[in-house]
């Protein structure tokens, strides 16, 4: 099951505009603060924590139909 979730996340996180990729996956997954990533970006802090949450809101929709079947 973990595999398949997993492979689900991979897939919605490809579709996903390449910034708010970009900012989601060196944020969640590679840990870096978003005062890092504006430093290597030249992008605003405001800019960042922008993309993100459109990153977050477009793959809980993607998402969505797998929750149920995840909680069991």
């Amino acid at each position: 099951m973990q595999s398949l979730q997993w492979e689900a996340f991979v897939d919605a996180l490809a579709e996903l505009p390449p910034k708010q990729r970009d900012v989601f996956v060196k944020h969640e997954m590679e840990g870096m603060s978003f005062e890092d990533i504006a430093r290597e970006s030249g992008e605003k802090i405001n800019t960042l924590l922008s993309r993100k949450r459109y990153a977050v809101l477009a793959l809980r929709k993607m998402l969505a139909p797998y929750q149920e079947d995840w909680r069991e």
